[in-house]
This record gives C-alpha cells, sequence and structure tokens, in this order.
C-alpha cells in the first residue's frame, strides 16, 4: 500500500513524458489544462531513459548504418533537395534582375521561332549595353565589318521594339548593296517598315544610289522606279530631294531607258531644293552621249545616223539654254564637268558647226577668248582658215547656211555665244582644269587648227597653272601630227615626259612616232624618229613592237635617207630585235654572246606576237634597201648580208611555226567537233546492230570474215536491196493475185 501522495504521484506519471510539458503541481488535474492535453495526444512519445532491453532494429534506427542512409534511393533524394534550393534561389535571382532589367528589355516581347534560345540570349546581353540609338547603330557599323550580317539582324529586330533604331538598319541595307545583294537589300528595306521602323531620306539615298552602282543586275530599273515614285506617294513620311532625283536617274541612264530618265525629269521642280543642280544635268547630258552611241540600230545608213545624232545635239542644246538661263539669274552653280560633258557631246555632232561650238561654250562659261573664228564668220574667213573638208559628214550637214533661208532663222549656236555687258562682271565663271585642256586639243583637232591648239596649249600652262597630264600629251601630240610637227613632237616628249620622269604608256610614243613618218618629207624627220626610238629605250625596258615598227617604215619610206641613215638605223635596230626575240621566247642567249639575260622579259601570245613578228620583217626590208642599193660599198655589205640571212632564217621558222600551230589548232578542234557529234545518240543505230547479227547467223560457221555494213560513202555499185534481191520478171507474182485489195480499187 502506498500511504504517500508523493509516492503515489510518482507511480502514476509515464516514463516517457515529454522534455517541454510542464511539471503540474501534485494538487492540480492535468485534465482541466487542455492545451496540454493536447500536447500529450500529438506529440510522439519519447522516452527520457533509454531502456537496456533495445532491439537491433532500434538500434539501426538510431545510428549512422542505417540501411536507408546508405541507400541510393535516400542519395538520389537528398541531390533532388539540393536541386530544388538551387533552382529556387536562381528563380528569385531571375526574378530580381528581371525586377531590375533594362528599359529597352523590357519590351522584347516572345521570341522569334526563327532564333535559336541561345542566340536569344546573347542578343539579350548585348541590348543590355545598348540602351542608346547612336551606340547600336555604332555596334551594328563595327559588327558589320567583321561579316556578323545575321547576328546583327536579330539585333536590330529585337531593339526595334524599344527604339528607333532606323540608322542601324540603314548600315545593314549598306552593307548588302556595297556586296551586290540587292535582293536580300530590298528584304530587309521591307522588312524594317513592317517594325515600325520608317525610312528616312538617308535611307531612300543609300537605296538608289546602291541600286545604280548595281545597274548590271536584272530587274534594278523597275525596283528603283518603284523605290523612287513611292517618295510621291500621299502616305510618304519623306519629301523627295535632288539627291534622291540624281540617283534614280543615274540608274535609269546606266540602263539606256530614255523614257524612263525622262519621266523623272518631268518631275523635278523649277524652284526649290528639289530643283535640278549641275549633276542632274550632267546625269542627262551624259545619258544622252551614252544613247547615241550604244543605243544603234543595225543595218543604219551614213544619213539616218546623221539624222538621229542630229535629234540628239538638238535635245542638248535645247537643255543647255536652261542650263545658261538659270546660270545667269544666279538659281545654278555650274562646274567643269558639266562644261567638259556638253563639250564631248558636241564633238559627236554630224556637223562641223557642233565641233566649232566647243570653243564658244568655253568662252561662255569659262571666259577663255576664241583663238579661232567662228565658222561660217567672215572673220574666219579674213583670217585666212580653209574650208573643212569633214570627208565623213554627209553633204546636208557640211555647211550651215539655214539661216540663209527665206524668213531669218536663227544662226545655230547662238546658246553658246558669251554673256556682255554688266551681267558678265557678276558671273562666277568655272575654273578650267586638265579636263578642259583635253577638250579644247580634240576640239582644234576636229576643226583643223593645231595652231590654234598649240596657243591654247600655251595659255592655259601659263596663266591658268595647269600641270598636263598623259591624257593632255597624246591630244597634243594628236595635233602636232595633223601639223606634220615632229620636231615639236620630240621637244614636248623631252619637256613635259622625260625631264619630269613621267613613264607614259606605249600609245603616247606610238603617236610620236606616227607623227615623224607623217612628216617624212622633212630631212630632220629621220633623226627625231632616232630620238624618239631612244625615249622609249630609257623608259621600257622592253620596247614596243608597233613603234619598233613604225620606225623601220621611217627607214623605208625616208625619200632622203642616205646610206649613213640606214647604218645608224640598223645600228639602233640591232639590239631592239634582240630584244624583241627574247620577248617572244626564241632567243635563250644575251644579245653579246653567251651571256644569259639577268631578268626575264615578258613572254609575248597571240597578237602581240604577231605584231613583234611585223616589226622584225620591217627591219629586214631595211636590211633589203640598204643591200639592194649602191648607198655604200660592197665591202661594207658582208657583215649585213650575214644579219640578214640570220634574220630572214629566224623570219621563216616563225612564220613555219605559226603556220604549223594554226594547223594544230584547226585539227584540235576538228577533233573534237567530231567528238562531239559522236557522243550524240543516233536514232538509227539500232538497224546496224540488226544487220549485224544478220549477218553473222548468214555467215558460214568455219568463216571467221565478218560482213560489214555500206555507208552511205562506200564505193560499193551493188545497188539497194530492192535491185540486188529483185526475182526476174518472168517469176514475179502479178499484183492482182494479192490477198487483199486497196480500199480505193
Amino acid at each position: 500500500m502506498l500511504n504517500c501522495r508523493a509516492c503515489l504521484w510518482q507511480c502514476v506519471q509515464p516514463f516517457d513524458r515529454p522534455a517541454h510539458l510542464q511539471r503540474l503541481r501534485h494538487n492540480v488535474n492535468p485534465l482541466l489544462r487542455q492545451s496540454q492535453q493536447r500536447l500529450q495526444s500529438t506529440d510522439v512519445r519519447k522516452t527520457s531513459t533509454r531502456p537496456h532491453y533495445l532491439t537491433k532494429v532500434e538500434k539501426l534506427s538510431n545510428s549512422r548504418n542505417e540501411p536507408w542512409q546508405n541507400s541510393a534511393v535516400a542519395e538520389n533524394q537528398k541531390k533532388r533537395e539540393r536541386a530544388a534550393m538551387r533552382q529556387s534561389s536562381s528563380a528569385d535571382v531571375i526574378a530580381s534582375v528581371e525586377r531590375r532589367e533594362t528599359p529597352n528589355l523590357m519590351k522584347l516581347g516572345k521570341r522569334d521561332t526563327r532564333m535559336s534560345e541561345t542566340d536569344w540570349n546573347r542578343r539579350k546581353r548585348e541590348l543590355r549595353f545598348l540602351q542608346d540609338p547612336l551606340d547600336l547603330a555604332q555596334f551594328v557599323q563595327a559588327e558589320l565589318r567583321k561579316e556578323r550580317v545575321e547576328e546583327m539582324k536579330q539585333l536590330v529586330r529585337m531593339a526595334s521594339h524599344s527604339m528607333p533604331c532606323v540608322v542601324s538598319w540603314n548600315h545593314i541595307i549598306d552593307h548588302y548593296l556595297a556586296k551586290s545583294k540587292v535582293g536580300d537589300a530590298l528584304k530587309v528595306y521591307n522588312d524594317m517598315k513592317k517594325r515600325a521602323q520608317f525610312p528616312d531620306s538617308y535611307t531612300y539615298t543609300i537605296l538608289l544610289r546602291g541600286l545604280s552602282i548595281n545597274a548590271q543586275t536584272s530587274g534594278v530599273l523597275e525596283r528603283a522606279l518603284s523605290v523612287y515614285h513611292s517618295l510621291y506617294a500621299p502616305n510618304s513620311r519623306v519629301a523627295p530631294s535632288i539627291i534622291h532625283t540624281n540617283a534614280a536617274l543615274r540608274v535609269c541612264a546606266r540602263a539606256l531607258d530614255m523614257d524612263a530618265l525622262w519621266g523623272i525629269a518631268a518631275k523635278i521642280p523649277e524652284k526649290g531644293p528639289a530643283a535640278a543642280n549641275a549633276t542632274t544635268y550632267n546625269t542627262i547630258i551624259n545619258a544622252i552621249r551614252q544613247t547615241m552611241l550604244l543605243n544603234r540600230p543595225s543595218g543604219e545608213s551614213v544619213e539616218e545616223a546623221a539624222a538621229r545624232k542630229e535629234r540628239s545635239i538638238t535635245e542638248a542644246r535645247r537643255l543647255w539654254e536652261d542650263i545658261a538661263g538659270k546660270w545667269r539669274e544666279a538659281d545654278l552653280v555650274i562646274d567643269e564637268e558639266l562644261v567638259c560633258s556638253m563639250g564631248r557631246l558636241l564633238l559627236l555632232g554630224a556637223r562641223p558647226r557642233d565641233w566649232d561650238d566647243v570653243l564658244s561654250l568655253i568662252e561662255q562659261t569659262m571666259d577663255i577668248p576664241r583663238l579661232v573664228p567662228r565658222l561660217g564668220t567672215p572673220e574666219r574667213k579674213e583670217a585666212g582658215f580653209p574650208q573643212l573638208r569633214a570627208p565623213n559628214v554627209p553633204d546636208d550637214y557640211k555647211f550651215d547656211d539655214d539661216h540663209l533661208a527665206p524668213g531669218q532663222p536663227e544662226t545655230r549656236g547662238q546658246e553658246f555665244l558669251p554673256f556682255t555687258g554688266s551681267l558678265a562682271k557678276h558671273l562666277a565663271f568655272v575654273k578650267p582644269d586638265n579636263n578642259t585642256l583635253s577638250l579644247i586639243q580634240e576640239a582644234c583637232l576636229k576643226i583643223a587648227a593645231p595652231r590654234a591648239a598649240q596657243k591654247y596649249w600655251d595659255m592655259l600652262s601659263d596663266q591658268y597653272n595647269i600641270t598636263p597630264d598623259v591624257n593632255n600629251l597624246n591630244h597634243q601630240l594628236r595635233n602636232l601630227r595633223q601639223n606634220r610637227a615632229s620636231a615639236a613632237a620630240v621637244e614636248l616628249l623631252q619637256k613635259d615626259l622625260m625631264d619630269k620622269g613621267v613613264k607614259p604608256p606605249p600609245g603616247t610614243f606610238r603617236i610620236a612616232m606616227s607623227t615623224c613618218v607623217r612628216d617624212k618629207n622633212n630631212h630632220n624627220s629621220f633623226k627625231h624618229g632616232s630620238q624618239i626610238l631612244h625615249f622609249m629605250n630609257e623608259v621600257y625596258p622592253d620596247v614596243d613592237a608597233k613603234t619598233v615598227g613604225m620606225y623601220a617604215d621611217l627607214a623605208n619610206t625616208f625619200p632622203l635617207a642616205k646610206g649613213q641613215d640606214l647604218i645608224d638605223a640598223l645600228t639602233n635596230l640591232y639590239p631592239i630585235v634582240k630584244n624583241l626575240r627574247i620577248q617572244m621566247g626564241i632567243a635563250t642567249e644575251g644579245v653579246f654572246g653567251t651571256e644569259k639575260p639577268k631578268r626575264r622579259a615578258p613572254y609575248l601570245t597571240g597578237e602581240a606576237r604577231q605584231d613583234a613578228l611585223a616589226a622584225i620583217r620591217k627591219v629586214y626590208g631595211v636590211y633589203d634597201r640598204l643591200l639592194m642599193s649602191n648607198l655604200i660599198a660592197e665591202e661594207q655589205k658582208r657583215d649585213f648580208k650575214k644579219e640578214r640571212a640570220s634574220l630572214s632564217a629566224f623570219i621563216l621558222k616563225e612564220t613555219e611555226k605559226h603556220h604549223d600551230r594554226k594547223i594544230e589548232k584547226k585539227m584540235q578542234d576538228l577533233d573534237r567537233h567530231e567528238k562531239e557529234s559522236s557522243d550524240e545518240f543516233d536514232q538509227h543505230s539500232y538497224l546496224a546492230d540488226e544487220a549485224e547479227k544478220g549477218e553473222e547467223q548468214a555467215a558460214p560457221e568455219g568463216s571467221n570474215e565478218k560482213r560489214t555494213w555500206r555507208d552511205h560513202a562506200s564505193d560499193d555499185s551493188r545497188g539497194s536491196w530492192r535491185t540486188r534481191n529483185a526475182q526476174p520478171a518472168d517469176q514475179r507474182k502479178p499484183w492482182s493475185n494479192r490477198l487483199y485489195s486497196s480500199p480505193y480499187n
């Protein structure tokens, strides 16, 4: 019996009471505290003191060697828990980054399906640091130089959602047009409009200029006209400027479509920022000139060609009236390019008046006085100028006497007369340059005024301080050739080429040498030709064959030649012939015996080789002239005969080689043609196969001979199968005994 209350209390307390349960007083009933009752009912009961009789399972469950702890399933759960924790933390980071995202990335929208997720994230990282349109445009331009075109297109498409980036689109269009990818450029142009990136004035300028530099592509003209005429649409945001008009005109000019060109020119206003400038008129004039030269109908007669040129020149003269009027009113600034374009168009005219008006044009626009009186004026007759022969001009266009007709029509060329009075003091004249000098020289050549050409040359080179270039020298040499001034040609080469160290093309020496050939009646012309040949040897290590041939012609046709002159000519030509043989690949030794050449000369082929051989033949003619004449003694002819014999053997050998090459080439062409024809399918080849098969069957068994199929070129006169296999007439069946009758009987 338990007599003490304390002992009784200890007996009723459980052994596994939880530690957090408050100790109640002995005199308090625990059932009165409901919260403590709830704790007792829900808590896991654990004994405070471990009993000594624990089982093995209980021991393993409380140790580290528990099978669950060491199992793969538990390890997999731990990995998944760690991954879930990391994912939740990264999601929180991404959410925080998105909350802090730049404004241009907050409006990107959904990813384009044409882009991979990797590219999308890369472009987003790039856009995070490109929030300004200027920075974006500079970045796109720099990356396009690295040929990252597709990446930049993706970047600009994404940036179009949040900022205006027309400049970046312009860079991409410009890149495509520079690479001659017209179709891709127009796709980008349409793509930018779909994304609410409206093209600006520079976009249309880049498009039209890019189309003009790719005018060789098919369909460019139609696309350029479509882009240009869209500027005049009612909903167009860009007003057309003269820059757009000039670019469109350039496309039409290169396409040789004058109808489209005049259609665009008709829309040009007279006043304002869109009015025509010097570039506009220059483009139109050059288009007229190209059309005159290239759009020539087949089978056109001389009179029809002259009439067509006359129409073009008349059209250009009317246009110049408009140009001169605007220039006089200070509404237009003209330049040298425009003046020279008009002048070169006049030089293509069918009338001598057109050629003469070039000098009036120069006087009107550059204030350079005419040194030749106008054609058809009394001053020209008084100056003693002969009448132009113009052998290639039709008779209807040689004389300009229309002003003598009843009604007194205006004299042709009034639009090029210079302005006089106080108005001339306020005009901004054009400054001449090398292009003007060439134009004047060419005009003087056509109107046969070589003395005036020399005066113009001295005036422009001295007063206007123009340094002549190679083109100017060639035109001046042509005028000297027309005047048979070989001495002046040598002086010009010495002063403007050799003293200044200028290396002209071979054509310059050809023109100079032809001047000496034309001036062959001059007793100093042969000496001048030798000087020109010496100049060429100083400039070029390898001589020009055509110039050498002209010098040999001069030696052959020089009427005042003496024996010493021909000897000097052959002395000058001896090393030159050696050089030509080296260029032809014949001579393997140097000029002096067995010495090898120090450099490799260019190997002549084709037409250049034939020119060299023709020059050597002409040199051989100089030997003939010297040896067949009595200009030197017989004792002196011995060495020249040896050289002549050697040259004759070389010419014969090279001629035979050339003939063999021609025959070999013909044979190769014939073999190639036969091979191509044999490769073609023969629709009747089965006849030959069947015939051969039948002949094999008909041949005796012991016979090794095989019958051949007769071709059309055979000499066999046995006739056709009807004549060979036909029976005699008395053994033939009559036609009436046929098994069937004709339906027409």
